[in-house]
């Protein structure tokens, strides 16, 4: 089993706390992008929304998402021996009879997002990433009275 990636909140608190710590990074991101691309201050100003840091921050968050990748035996010995998670526990994307299985675990959602795969093993991380960020973490990182701050807000004020 090979494990990859840099965030495995246990809370809620923690996928939080890793969220707004990425807010920075995102900033300097499209702000660097968009100096690439040759944006003027007014084309800055119009483009580069709260929006579109927000975005940014999202992929940035959901790339570092830890995955477990394995064969399909390991899987299933890891999910037998979890305390935590059972087979009702686990979202499949994918074919049940494909050899490979890539994995995100969110111990305060009770949920595995499992996705199968042959061969393009980063095609398959990617897109696991995307879909628990999506099925996981999106929702919950903007709800409530307790969502992170949002870093986003002045994006378009930033100076290049």
């Amino acid at each position: 089993m090979d494990t990859r990636g840099a965030f495995a909140p246990e809370t809620m608190a923690e996928a939080r706390e890793q969220y707004v710590e990425t807010g920075p990074a995102a900033k300097v991101v499209v702000r660097e992008t968009a100096k690439a691309m040759s944006f003027d201050a007014d084309e800055y100003a119009d483009r580069v929304t709260g929006e579109v840091v927000e975005t940014a921050r999202d992929a940035i968050f959901a790339s570092m998402l830890e995955v477990r990748v394995a064969d399909r035996p390991t899987f299933e010995e890891w999910l037998e021996t979890s305390e935590t998670y059972d087979d009702s526990d686990v979202e499949l994307l994918g074919s049940e009879h494909v050899d490979r299985i890539v994995w995100h675990a969110a111990p305060f959602a009770g949920t595995v997002i499992a996705a199968s795969f042959h061969e393009e093993e980063e095609a398959a991380i990617g897109t696991l990433r995307r879909n628990a960020f999506g099925r996981i973490y999106h929702d919950r990182l903007r709800s409530g009275g307790d969502a992170p701050a949002d870093v986003s807000a002045d994006a378009s004020t930033d100076e290049r």
